[in-house]
């Protein structure tokens, strides 16, 4: 971690320039931030550190899937836990086998524990790889990915298609999109009921060092066209869920009294949380630090919560 910082040096260019098109005003092929990926050391540690927040977390399930298009799917060395709601979650990563640990987490880990990935939904992956390609920037293709799902039925396998945008120019993080094709695994009830009634991952913040350079990075992932406010390109998305890309002033203003990544970086996730008082009073007896903003937000700053600010949004606040 590093207070308002910044790592640069990773390879950047500059998008083409684009007309609008028709699909600018398409039905969208991305409605929601599906996932925020974070990245953890120690897993235990901070599982016990989500639950004190009052999230309920699955059982531990390993990854498997493949790198390339067409290559066989095999264990990947990682694994994850999760705090579910009804149409996205939080992940967790860790190492399956401490011993023998997953040479792609280990990398995340050595620039920061912490975010690392924004996952969107789309039901149309097709229509996202293509947009993006024509824009000028590459995808990693369709790739399969899948883990085992403890069910009140048993284990079952359940499967994805990914497609990673600009590999190799996306400092910021592991950018990309997926589809659910065993949605039913995923989202199981018994795990969307929260403690502190939290009812879904809401925002999903970025801290940049060039606001307009990745404003438009992320219209050509999204299909979409941000709401801009001072310091911030806010993308509200159809089902649920909002990213939000901001400067480092606006950061010091929404993000109150925690640590950042490295810029640019996934600095912190929101969640829509009903009762915030109730909430802020919970954390007070839990002994968890808190910073209130100015719109009645609670941000838990990124070293209490594994490297990533956690964020209670009230329920108006989209």
């Amino acid at each position: 971690m590093a207070i308002r910082g910044g790592l640069n040096g990773r390879s950047r260019r500059s998008l083409p320039e684009r007309e609008p098109t028709g699909d600018d005003v398409s039905e969208p092929d991305i409605d929601s931030i599906n996932h925020v990926g974070i990245v953890a050391r120690d897993l235990a540690a901070t599982s016990a550190r989500y639950e004190a927040l009052g999230f309920t977390l699955t059982p531990f399930s390993p990854h498997s899937g493949a790198w390339k298009p067409g290559e066989p799917v095999q264990r990947l060395g990682s694994g994850n836990r999760c705090v579910m709601f009804g149409r996205n979650y939080l992940e967790i990563l860790a190492n399956e086998d401490a011993a023998q640990p997953s040479a792609r987490l280990e990398g995340y880990l050595r620039h920061h524990q912490g975010g690392h990935i924004i996952c969107f939904n789309s039901e149309n992956l097709p229509s996202v790889e293509r947009r993006i390609t024509d824009s000028g920037l590459k995808t990693s293709g369709v790739l399969p990915l899948q883990r085992e799902i403890d069910t009140p039925e048993g284990v079952r396998t359940a499967k994805f298609e990914r497609a990673q945008f600009a590999p190799d120019e996306s400092p910021e993080g592991y950018i990309q999109a997926a589809r659910h094709l065993t949605p039913q695994y995923i989202y199981q009830p018994r795990y969307t009921g929260h403690e502190n009634g939290c009812t879904e991952l809401s925002s999903g913040y970025v801290v940049v060092d060039d606001l307009r350079r990745f404003r438009e990075r992320y219209e050509v992932y999204t299909g979409l066209r941000p709401r801009l406010e001072e310091g911030a390109a806010i993308f509200d998305f159809a089902l649920c869920s909002r990213l939000v890309l901001m400067d480092t002033a606006r950061a010091l203003r929404d993000l109150p009294g925690t640590l950042y990544p490295p810029l640019p970086g996934i600095a912190a996730v929101g969640f829509r949380c009903p009762d915030v008082p109730a909430q802020a009073q919970r954390l007070r007896a839990r002994r968890i630090p808190f910073a209130t903003t100015a719109e009645g937000r609670l941000v838990v700053p990124a070293e209490e919560a594994s490297g990533i600010a956690v964020v209670f949004e009230p329920l108006e606040k989209r």
